[in-house]
C-alpha cells in the first residue's frame, strides 16, 4: 500500500456538503430514541449515525479507540450543519466524523507499514486490519455521493487487502464478476486451496460494506471448511454503481452463476446468507434459484412488514432512509415519498412468501420487536421452506443472543451443504 494514499486523498477540507445533508428530507435528521428498534443503544440522541459499539467491537475494533473518537466528535467546536447533531462537523477537520475516524485509521496503517518492515507478519495483519474497520467507519453511513466517505472507503478496501498478505490463516481472492457492463468486486474467503470448499454467499445490510464480515469466517465458516464470499449489497461500496430496485437480487443472481468459473468452490454447494436488505435477497435467492441455492439464512430481513406498513416504515432512523435513498439513486429522503418507492421491495408484495412452500431450507433469525423484521416475518420466511426453521431472540441482551445465532446459522448451513 502507498504510505501516501491518505495523505493524497485526504487534505483538510472545508468545502465539502456534510454527510447528513446529502440527502435532501423535510425531517429533522437528529436521532430520537424510539425503544431501540434496532439493536441495543444504536439510537443515540443528538446523533445522525446509528453507534454500533457492539457491532464495531465484533468486528474487532479496540472500544478505546471508538471512545476516544466519538469524544472528540462530541467536544468539537468547530462549525456543525445542525448544531444538535454533534456528528455534522462541516469539512474535514477536527471533529467531523470523517476526518476523526480517518486519524485513527492511518495511525494503525503506519503501525503495518512499520511492523511489515520488521518482518513482524501477524502484527502487521493486525494493524492493517483495524485499519480498515476503522476506515470503514470513517466512510459511514457510505452514502453515493459523499465524497469524504468514497475516499474512505479506498481506504478501507485497499488495508484490508494488503492485512491478508500478512494472514497465514486465510487466503484471499478477489473476484470481479461482469454485471451490467460493469465489473463488481467481490472477496472470495478459503481456508486454503488444497481442496474445493462449500461456499456461502454473505452481504450485509444496507449500511454495511463486505470488508466488516471478517469474524463471521474466522469464527465459524472457515474453522467448518467453508468458504465464504462477501458481496456489497446493489448501491453501496464496490456495488456502488448498482441501482437497488424491485429485483433486488439480480446481482447476487449474476455472481452465483459466474461461481461455475471459479475454481476453488463447489458449484454444487453455494448457500446465501444476508443481513437486513441482505435478507431480503438471501430469501429471494431461496426461491428463485432453487437449482443453485443449496440452502439460505436471513437474519432480520426486511422482507414484509417494513414495507407493508407505512406505520412501520416511519420508524426507521433518518440515516438508514438516507442510506434507503442513496442505493436506489433517489434524491430525497421523505419518508412518504421514499415509501412509494421500496413497496415493491416486500417479497409478500411480490407474491414470493405468499407461493407454495418450497423445498430449498430456509432459516430465518432476529427479535420480535425488530422494526425491519418482526416476529410474523420471521415465521412467515420459515414457512415458505418445507425444510424452514425460525430463530427468534425474544430476551435481552439482544445483541449477545444475535451473536450467538450468527454461529448457529454457520452451524446449520454446514449441516445443509454437507447433505
Amino acid at each position: 500500500m502507498s504510505e501516501n494514499l491518505s495523505e493524497k486523498l485526504f487534505a483538510q477540507k472545508s468545502n465539502v456538503p456534510e454527510t447528513s445533508t446529502i440527502i435532501a428530507n423535510s425531517d429533522s435528521k437528529k436521532n430520537h430514541k424510539l425503544d431501540d428498534v434496532i439493536m441495543d443503544g444504536e439510537s443515540q440522541d443528538g446523533w445522525y449515525r446509528l453507534l454500533k459499539f457492539l457491532l464495531w467491537a465484533w468486528q474487532g475494533i479496540d472500544m478505546l479507540d471508538c471512545y476516544d473518537v466519538i469524544s472528540r466528535i462530541s467536544a468539537s467546536k468547530n462549525p456543525r450543519s445542525d448544531e444538535s447533531i454533534l456528528d455534522s462537523v462541516i469539512g474535514f477537520r477536527s471533529g467531523n466524523w470523517s476526518y476523526e475516524w480517518t486519524q485513527k485509521g492511518m495511525s494503525y496503517q503506519k503501525k503495518g507499514n512499520e511492523l511489515a518492515k520488521q518482518g513482524c507478519d501477524i502484527l502487521a495483519k493486525e494493524a492493517y486490519y483495524s485499519a480498515s474497520q476503522l476506515y470503514s467507519i470513517a466512510s459511514y453511513p457510505h452514502l453515493k455521493t459523499d465524497e469524504l466517505s468514497m475516499q474512505a472507503q479506498l481506504l478501507a478496501f485497499s488495508s484490508y487487502r494488503e492485512s491478508f498478505k500478512y494472514n497465514k490463516n486465510v487466503i484471499l481472492k478477489e473476484i470481479k464478476v461482469p454485471f451490467n457492463g460493469k465489473q463488481i468486486s467481490c472477496y472470495l474467503h478459503l481456508p486454503h486451496t488444497d481442496t474445493i470448499h462449500p461456499v456461502v454467499i454473505v452481504s450485509g445490510g444496507i449500511d454495511t460494506l463486505q470488508c466488516e464480515l471478517l469474524p463471521l469466517f474466522e469464527k465459524d465458516l472457515g474453522p467448518a471448511g467453508i468458504a465464504m464470499l462477501t458481496v456489497d449489497l446493489p448501491g453501496i461500496g464496490q456495488s456502488s454503481q448498482v441501482k437497488l430496485e424491485q429485483d433486488s437480487s439480480n446481482l447476487h443472481q449474476a455472481i452465483i452463476h459466474y461461481l461455475k468459473e471459479v475454481p476453488w468452490v463447489d458449484h454444487d454447494r453455494i448457500a446465501m446468507m444476508g443481513m437486513r436488505l441482505g435478507g431480503n435477497i438471501a430469501t429471494r435467492l431461496a426461491f428463485l434459484e432453487p437449482a443453485s441455492v443449496k440452502s439460505a439464512v436471513a437474519i432480520g430481513a426486511a422482507v414484509g412488514s417494513i414495507f407493508d406498513k407505512l406505520d412501520n416504515f416511519k420508524k426507521l432512523p433518518p440515516m438508514l432512509l438516507d442510506c434507503i435513498a442513496s442505493r436506489m439513486q433517489v434524491n430525497n429522503s421523505d419518508v412518504n415519498v421514499l415509501y412509494q418507492h421500496c413497496v415493491p421491495l416486500s417479497l409478500i408484495k411480490q407474491g414470493l412468501l405468499h407461493r407454495r412452500r418450497i423445498e430449498t431450507p430456509m432459516l430465518s433469525i432476529g427479535h420480535k420487536h425488530d422494526v425491519m423484521c418482526n416476529e410474523q416475518d420471521l415465521k412467515l420466511i420459515a414457512r415458505a421452506s418445507r425444510a424452514g426453521d425460525s430463530r427468534i431472540i425474544d430476551k435481552a441482551p439482544i445483541f449477545e443472543s444475535y451473536l450467538n445465532s450468527l454461529s448457529y446459522s454457520a452451524q446449520w448451513l454446514t449441516r445443509h451443504l454437507a447433505e
